[in-house]
């Protein structure tokens, strides 16, 4: 199983691994902010919903780059958004919130 990495830098900051299988979906809410959403591993009604800022006019590469990700066979921990250590699977540049 597939599990993606997210993390939030600076104080308070908070990470979450959730499995590939729980994605759920992606909006953008705007020109630059990708929010992507998983089912709660506890089953509950409410999503985990993680906010990256990518790259402008990469919406398109960062679906394809997220799917690739997911799409992994091998059992493996994936970092997609890492704000505390500044790793991000390109085209994501940061991570603003996980709610």
């Amino acid at each position: 199983m597939t599990n993606l990495l997210f993390s939030v830098g600076g104080n308070g900051g908070r990470a979450i691994c959730v499995p590939a299988k729980n994605y759920l979906g992606v909006d953008m809410s705007d020109a630059d902010t990708m929010q992507i959403s998983f089912l709660e591993e506890d089953g509950t009604a409410d999503a985990v919903i993680v906010a990256l800022t990518i790259a402008a006019g990469k919406a398109k590469e960062a679906c394809e780059v997220l799917a690739g990700a997911m799409a992994s066979g091998s059992r493996s921990l994936i970092t997609v958004a890492d704000g505390v250590n500044g790793e991000f699977l390109h085209p994501f540049i940061a991570i603003e919130s996980i709610t």
